[in-house]
């Protein structure tokens, strides 16, 4: 063979070989683009996006557009790329086998100025300092020893509350369910954080700060121009910055205030340890690293996320027993069963009385406090097939998750029975029913809200009868208000009426 027919033979062995590898590598490459494309979504209009498409209920928006678009969908609302998770299966995906990947949150311009600007436990970055805030709150204020020291401190805030209610009866009033549990909430917050009862039910300071808590709560829910479009971020269309850092001011104040007084009282008496306001306040002097402003967003996840969550579920709860005086006597029954009517309800009680857990996780199931879990992707991550690129929104539907008919039996029943005979609970491994959140970010104060709910819920059902009143011919309207938490539109009033044989 001539060595012309050589180097042909090798030219053509080399093509071959090159064109083999660009096959091969064009192959890979397409499968790769197809593996990482973003989930689908709805298409929006130019520049917008999908922002008209939420309306005034994002959560219910959001769940009917999953139905088309599938549990991992994409939404654009204006600059802003934003991942909606609608089930059991994919929330898993995101919260448990890539949570380290999710464990930041989204930070909005009205958030920010509550969080002062990201420091929170609730909303700084997941990192060193949201370790430190975190083990701080877990060993400080809702550990197993720290919720059982301050059991008496509750009890004695929930017995006020029936007694206040039994003076109701006894005058032939109603009662307001939402305003009583948010009074109970914020005395036992203030009692459990600053060791002193901050404001007196009824007052006009309660009045007030009750407001101010809830318009926190729907200014941070209002979808905001500066957000989806940061270049706006200067003009404050809406005006909700302004309204924001003038309430948050508001809030700051009163904290101000709490921390000046036991600063003065600490020059009296010395460095005792009583509550979790002087823990920081110790763990500041000994050069831990944390502001006073940190100390300041601690307070005010408390004051805002600790109470109006709480409040909320035990005003849905008594809706939907009110709707169904039948469920309400079973609950009844049970609790005659177990606690009877000569001596009241115990935290230590809520073990032994199953079907009253069971009205619990039916009402997060339909009405979880926080409708829409936020997240951040802090990094890019391939999900079910899918790219979710790095700073990627993340919002965690949980209000469509308790409606997912592939998951639960005729999902709009109210059916605490459901529940009777499952294993599954809130605690964050049973992705079915999450309304506390898991993973990394699970909501530190779950504990304390699994006793304060119960114990309320069932002292107000052990002492009382409850109906709607004679002159409400419409029935209990159930419609919702959507913020950061998910409240009643219309606040719940009820009759309530001394069971027979209470001697409590």
């Amino acid at each position: 063979m001539d060595s012309i027919s050589v180097a042909s033979l090798s030219y053509s062995l080399a093509a071959g070989i090159l064109l083999v590898i660009l096959i091969l590598f064009l192959k890979k490459k397409s499968n790769s683009s197809l593996s990482l494309r973003p989930p689908p979504g709805p298409p929006g209009w130019p520049i917008i996006g999908n922002i008209f498409q939420l309306g005034d209920k994002p959560h219910q928006s959001l769940f009917h557009l999953a139905q088309k678009y599938g549990p991992l969908m994409t939404i654009k609302l204006g600059m802003q790329t934003t991942l909606v998770v609608s089930s059991e299966s994919m929330a898993r995906e995101v919260l448990k086998n890539n949570d380290q990947s999710f464990a930041s949150r989204t930070i909005n311009t009205v958030i920010s100025a509550f969080s002062y600007k990201g420091t929170s436990l609730l909303w700084s970055p997941y990192g060193a300092h949201w370790r430190l805030l975190r083990k701080i709150s877990n060993s400080e204020i809702f550990s197993v020893k720290r919720l059982e020291a301050l059991q008496q401190l509750r009890r004695e805030e929930i017995y006020s509350t029936i007694d206040e209610i039994m003076e109701d009866c006894k005058q032939g009033n109603s009662t307001k369910i939402g305003e009583k549990a948010f009074m109970i909430s914020l005395s036992i917050m203030g009692k459990t954080v600053c060791g002193k009862k901050l404001l007196e039910s009824g007052s006009a300071q309660a009045t007030e700060f009750k407001s101010m808590v809830r318009e926190v709560l729907e200014l941070a829910g209002v979808p905001n121009l500066s957000d989806f479009f940061p270049f706006l971020g200067r003009f404050d269309v809406q005006g909700l910055t302004v309204k924001a850092i003038s309430l948050a001011k508001r809030f700051d104040d009163m904290f101000n205030r709490v921390i000046d007084e036991r600063l003065a009282q600490r020059t009296v008496s010395g460095n005792e340890v009583k509550d979790f306001l002087d823990v920081m306040l110790n763990l500041r002097e000994d050069g831990a690293q944390i502001t006073l402003d940190s100390m300041k967003a601690i307070l005010m996840d408390m004051f805002i996320a600790g109470i109006d969550t709480t409040s909320a579920t035990i005003e849905w709860t008594m809706t939907e027993l009110l709707r169904k005086p039948e469920l309400m006597r079973k609950a009844q029954a049970e609790l005659d069963d177990v606690v009877g009517v000569e001596r009241r309800m115990e935290e230590a009680d809520i073990d032994n009385l199953p079907y009253l857990r069971a009205a619990v996780k039916e009402v997060f199931r339909l009405h979880p406090p926080v409708p829409m879990m936020i997240r951040k992707a802090d990094v890019s991550r391939e999900i079910d097939g899918f790219l979710i690129s790095e700073n990627t929104h993340v919002l965690v539907n949980l209000w469509a998750m308790g409606r997912d008919t592939s998951v639960w039996k005729d999902p709009l029943n109210f059916n605490p029975d459901r529940f009777l005979e499952s294993k599954i609970d809130y605690k964050g491994q049973d992705f079915e029913l999450i309304p506390f959140g898991a993973g990394r970010r699970i909501c530190i104060g779950l504990p304390l809200a699994h006793r304060q709910v119960h114990l309320v819920v069932g002292s107000m059902l052990q002492a009382f009868t409850w109906s709607i009143p004679m002159d409400n011919d419409a029935g209990i309207d159930m419609s919702e208000r959507f913020g950061l938490t998910l409240q009643k539109a219309v606040p719940l009033t009820a009759v309530p009426t001394l069971r027979d044989g209470v001697k409590f």
